[in-house]
């Protein structure tokens, strides 16, 4: 019985947060910033050989988690990783070396505090260029924080004036990927955009 509790309890973990699949192409002379990823905990990355060559995925000197598919040969051959901790994890071609194929998966979390209470929070639009828009229903927001894919805070904003619509300007912001994190009266809640 509590094996089936278990099984049950992940599924609906699974179901609820959603995880995601990456695919990557793996072949020689494939590096930096085509191999780099920002993904969220509980996400996957395959990689698949894409030339007749030996190759390995493996985590480098660093990285936050430890993988290694061992050497494998071939077209089609593929190797995947779910990564489980938040951080940076530079990974690498143990045959060919970093310089030659290597990249960086970057883990970050999307955890949801108080959820049931911050259904009415959405942000738009997104990917953003200039202003994000946070819609806001049922809480009374009291600071925004938004964040890198390294968990180094980049933006704070704490004074508003408009509850239901708040903008803010984003265009300082290098492109990428970036965590918003919303503090309100009801709890936190954590969402992902995309600047351009």
């Amino acid at each position: 019985m509590k094996t089936l509790l278990l099984f049950l309890s992940t599924f609906l973990c699974i179901s609820v947060f959603g995880q995601t699949t990456y695919n990557l192409n793996w072949h020689l002379n494939f590096t930096s910033p085509a191999t780099d990823l920002s993904i969220n905990v509980g996400d996957t990355v395959i990689w698949t050989w894409t030339d007749s060559f030996s190759h390995t995925v493996q985590n480098n000197t660093g990285s936050t988690e430890t993988f290694n598919s061992g050497v494998l040969n071939g077209v089609g051959q593929t190797y995947s990783h779910t990564f489980t901790a938040v951080g940076a994890n530079p990974y690498f071609c143990g045959v060919h070396g970093a310089g030659s194929m290597s990249g960086t998966i970057t883990v970050a979390s999307l955890a949801v505090q108080g959820f049931n209470d911050l259904k009415g929070i959405a942000i738009y639009p997104n990917p953003v260029a200039d202003f994000l828009i946070i819609s806001n229903v049922y809480s009374d927001i009291q600071k925004i924080n938004i964040f890198d894919f390294s968990g180094k805070r980049v933006m704070t904003f704490s004074k508003f004036e408009e509850q239901k619509n708040i903008k803010i300007g984003v265009s300082t912001l290098e492109n990428g990927s970036y965590i918003i994190e919303i503090e309100t009266n009801k709890g936190k809640i954590n969402k992902k955009f995309i600047k351009q």
